[in-house]
């Protein structure tokens, strides 16, 4: 039973944050509580369905095609406006109507609208709910309060995959779908019912904005290369997990056999669990260190998490230890970059380029999808197995994680 001061305990703990950072954190937990099914759970919903790897693969990618154009619109408006209340309300009904083509869909063609119209939402949500973070934490340091929104991501992308894989698996095959349009409603519910109050904190913000150009940031512009590929490489990687490990697995390794459903999902409800339990602590550790230490922390433990899912298509019973301890990895690898990636995006950016800087951080997440998925569902439509994509994810980390080390450690 919870003692009343536990429940007080969480209360202070929680309105030590500023207002507008709890709303956007609360709005960031349905976004991801809606999406954490839809992500995860959609390639086996439709590999279940008949369609081929290929064509799942081929909607992820369309998916991120799409989002690219509406991110570039929307970090182009957040650069003119400020305002962020207009694209997350016109995300929320994109969403809503992907949704219903997702539900309804049975074959290929509707199945490709319902994930463009995914990429049509999240390239225009993702910008919008990033910039929103800085300007509404202060006095809270950047990075602590990026590890705030992103821990509340993980705890609703956690009840989104544990719920959704319960329905899908006993109720409703497609009950994910319903559970999206639901807190696409909440988060429109929420952004009109303060949609004053965030614009006076926005423009009060913004007219303090400077633009400082020191020594510090002209090195960071001159190290930008190295941290944006980087950044793409970790969020192939999580693009290749979310959509092609499940297939991977289904489908068996090169020795392993293959996992049933029900394994698979409790294998990725132990990741997502982690990542709930892991985000705050390792963000708010990451937040005390160098501004790249996450990054080259992400990068180290996503080399040897691909390399135990290399290794795992090899084996047969130990494959289920070494699948759980990669994924235990890409949870560390995880939690230290998703507030780290930002925030350096964030202060690398001139002032009045910041929300075009974190569109662009947003299309790094889409560009995971571009090719990843839809590469990676040819090789395992021709040869049946994905190892040969974890190695190469592996080598390509670590070659990253040696020109960070030094260059900018």
């Amino acid at each position: 039973m919870i003692s009343p001061n536990s429940l007080q305990i969480s209360k202070n703990w929680w309105i030590q944050f500023p207002y507008h950072l709890r709303l956007i954190t609360k709005i960031r937990f349905f976004a991801a509580f809606g999406a954490g099914g839809v992500i995860y759970l959609t390639s086996l919903i439709f590999n279940n369905l008949g369609l081929s790897a290929t064509d799942i693969g081929l909607g992820f990618t369309i998916s991120a095609i799409i989002g690219t154009v509406t991110r570039l619109f929307t970090g182009n408006y957040l650069n003119k406006t400020g305002k962020i209340q207009f694209p997350i309300i016109t995300s929320s009904i994109l969403s809503i109507a992907a949704s219903l083509c997702l539900i309804f869909s049975r074959d290929t063609f509707l199945y490709i609208i319902g994930q463009s119209l995914v990429g049509a939402a999240a390239g225009i949500y993702w910008p919008a709910a990033e910039f929103g973070v800085p300007y509404f934490c202060h006095p809270i340091e950047t990075r602590k309060a990026y590890a705030l929104v992103r821990s509340s991501e993980a705890l609703g992308i956690f009840l989104g995959v544990f719920l959704g894989g319960y329905m899908t698996n006993f109720l409703y095959s497609k009950s994910i779908f319903i559970n999206d349009i639901f807190c696409m409603l909440v988060i429109t519910y929420l952004i009109s019912r303060n949609s004053s109050s965030i614009k006076r904190k926005l423009d009060n913000f913004q007219k303090k904005l400077v633009d400082p150009i020191n020594s510090g940031q002209l090195k960071w512009n001159k190290n930008s290369t190295i941290i944006i590929l980087s950044i793409l490489l970790i969020t192939t990687s999580l693009a290749l997990i979310q959509v092609t490990l499940p297939l991977d697995l289904v489908k068996g390794g090169v020795y392993r056999n293959a996992l049933s459903k029900e394994i698979i999902s409790f294998i990725i409800s132990i990741q997502l669990i982690l990542l709930l339990f892991l985000q705050w602590p390792v963000g708010s550790w990451i937040s005390r260190k160098e501004r790249l230490f996450g990054l080259k922390f992400s990068l180290i433990n996503f080399t040897f998490a691909s390399f135990l899912l290399f290794i795992s298509s090899y084996l047969n019973i130990p494959a289920f230890y070494l699948i759980s301890l990669a994924l235990i990895l890409v949870s560390l690898g995880t939690a230290s970059f998703l507030p780290t990636s930002t925030d350096v995006v964030f202060r690398i950016a001139p002032s009045n380029k910041k929300g075009f800087a974190l569109a662009l951080l947003s299309q790094c997440f889409a560009m995971g999808y571009f090719f990843g998925p839809f590469i990676s569902g040819r090789i395992l439509d021709l040869f049946g197995y994905a190892s040969i994509i974890w190695l190469s994810i592996s080598c390509c980390c670590f070659i990253a994680f040696t020109i960070l080390f030094k260059r900018l450690f």
